[in-house]
């Protein structure tokens, strides 16, 4: 099931995550100065409502305690502190913030977008939100799915890392940001130096597209057809027979994409081992 827009525009947590996403693919796009950068200094200043609630989200989402009962205790004390916060001037700086993004961006396509963590942002959410007669059950596995999250059994550095990161930024002026993404890009560029121009422009596709799953689907679906058409005028000029059996298992592997509903990074991954795959048949004689 499709997740609602409606749910992701009051939460704070996914409209920074996908601020920063979409901050990336203006970069990468070569806009000069990113709306969605201008947004994020806006309303996410350190001594603003929105970068408060964000903490707390961040708090709750890259913690980690080795029983429950640490868990809950942490949790009741994010959630006192978040039901102190004026909910009138939460609400506001919400809608200011996406009628800020509405006038850059379509809506559609800036929501429309997968994220790994959509169940513990939006069950941080409904916690945050609070308990209503109607929502009692809701909230209750809300909170279990929170606990669960914070006593997991391994994290990685990257999580540790999220919260000191998000907090750094939250902290940098604008000129600092977007030295930080000029360097992204050049190291992108010294990272993926071996690979070939089309495999390069995959990549480039994927990062310009990561926040409209739309659009990435449509070329995820174009580009594998083009490398079966390439398959299939190669295996003509293979006389090995257990090759051509490979070659008709990656032709049928390039079917499947056509029916992903949701595109992830294996799928693009799998795009550039395709090229390099064609890199190699072209030494076919």
């Amino acid at each position: 099931m499709k997740k609602s827009t409606h749910s992701k525009i009051k939460n704070t947590a996914i409209l920074f995550e996908l601020l920063t996403r979409q901050v990336a693919a203006d970069t990468i796009k070569g806009v000069e100065k990113s709306p969605a950068l201008s947004i994020i200094k806006e309303f996410f200043k350190a001594d603003s409502i929105l970068a408060k609630e964000l903490m707390l989200y961040q708090t709750l989402l890259n913690e980690k305690y080795s029983t429950s009962d640490k868990a809950n205790y942490l949790l009741n004390t994010v959630v006192k502190l978040r039901n102190k916060m004026d909910a009138n001037t939460l609400k506001e700086a919400k809608y200011s913030l996406i009628r800020e993004v509405k006038k850059h961006y379509d809506l559609k396509d800036f929501f429309d977008t997968n994220l790994s963590e959509y169940k513990i942002f939006a069950s941080i959410y409904r916690i945050f939100e609070g308990v209503s007669v109607a929502k009692v059950a809701e909230v209750v596995k809300s909170r279990y799915t929170v606990v669960e999250h914070l006593v997991r059994k391994s994290t990685t550095k990257l999580n540790e890392a999220a919260a000191a990161a998000t907090e750094d930024y939250l902290k940098q002026d604008e000129d600092i940001r977007l030295l930080a993404y000029k360097l992204m890009l050049d190291k992108f560029n010294e990272k993926y130096a071996g690979l070939s121009v089309k495999q390069k422009s995959i990549l480039k596709e994927y990062i310009n597209n990561i926040s409209n799953t739309i659009t990435l689907r449509e070329f995820v679906i174009v580009e594998s057809k083009a490398i079966k058409t390439q398959i299939q005028k190669t295996l003509s000029k293979v006389d090995d027979q257990v090759i051509s059996i490979k070659l008709n298992e990656v032709s049928n592997m390039l079917d499947k994409l056509d029916k992903v509903k949701s595109i992830k990074e294996e799928h693009v991954l799998s795009l550039l081992l395709y090229h390099e795959l064609l890199k190699e048949l072209k030494n076919v004689k």
